[in-house]
Parts: C-alpha cells; sequence; structure tokens
C-alpha cells in the first residue's frame, strides 16, 4: 500500500512539474514585428520626447518603459526606406542606437539607473553624429551633391 501511495504522489508530483511552462530563453534577440513608419519625422520628435522622459526617470520601472518605446520607435524607423544614398548610412546609425538602447536594458535589469542614464547618455551623442549626415550643407544646397 506505502508503495502504491509513494508511486501516486510521485505521479501528482511530476504530472505538476510537467504541466509548468519551461521558460523560454533566446540565444539571440528576438525582432518584433513592427511596421516601418511613414512620417520619420513625426516618429524622431516622438524618439526624442522618449529618450528625454527616460533621461528624467527616477525609478527603473518608469525608464524601463521609455527605453521600451524608442526601441519600438527604432525599430518602426528601421523598417523605413530612405533615399538610396543614404539608406546604408542611416541603417548604420540605427543599428547602433539599438545596441546601444539594448545595453540600456541590461543596466536597467540590473537595477542601475545611473549607468542606465550614462549609456543612453551615447544614444544623444548618435542621434547628434548621424543628424548631420541627414541634412545637406549649405554648399551642397547650393552647388548640389
Amino acid at each position: 500500500m506505502k508503495g502504491l501511495q509513494f508511486y501516486s504522489c510521485t505521479l501528482v508530483f511530476l504530472n505538476g512539474l510537467l504541466m509548468q511552462p519551461a521558460p523560454v530563453l533566446a540565444e539571440e534577440p528576438v525582432a518584433s514585428t513592427v511596421a516601418a513608419t511613414t512620417d520619420v519625422e513625426a516618429t524622431m520628435k516622438q524618439m526624442g520626447l522618449n529618450f528625454k522622459q527616460a533621461m528624467q526617470a527616477t525609478d527603473v520601472p518608469a525608464m524601463q518603459t521609455k527605453v521600451q518605446a524608442l526601441l519600438d520607435l527604432t525599430a518602426s524607423v528601421q523598417a523605413y526606406h530612405f533615399a538610396p544614398e543614404k539608406q546604408q548610412l542611416f541603417q548604420q546609425g540605427l543599428d547602433k542606437v539599438a545596441t546601444q538602447l539594448v545595453l540600456v536594458q541590461g543596466a536597467l535589469a540590473e537595477q542601475d539607473l545611473d549607468k542606465a542614464k550614462q549609456l543612453l547618455g551615447e544614444v544623444d551623442a548618435l542621434k547628434k553624429q548621424y543628424h548631420k549626415e541627414r541634412s545637406p550643407s549649405f554648399w551642397q544646397l547650393i552647388f548640389g551633391g
């Protein structure tokens, strides 16, 4: 009789373990499906607002929300087709921004708000660098090219 009870308890225990969903770990980040933005300027303004709010965040959950919004907006701009002569350059910049935002998320996962803000500050430097490429210079406007 004791053997039967042990067997029954073991089955119940194992069944409980088997019914629990196992955590799924991705070896590479899984990109969510996003639609390409049709208004890059408006999306960039929204990114600027989320960036500012993330930098002003006083706690990790608030910053996580804004950083995730930045990642989503970055993905929507990455799906946009820029002018052929600028496509590769802009994609390179957006890839760097996305990579930096993932590092920010890592710091937030460690509950390190100061490090996350420092890493997010590097996104601002990338923005400045690549926005220079966006606008034609005065001489380009006059002489073309």
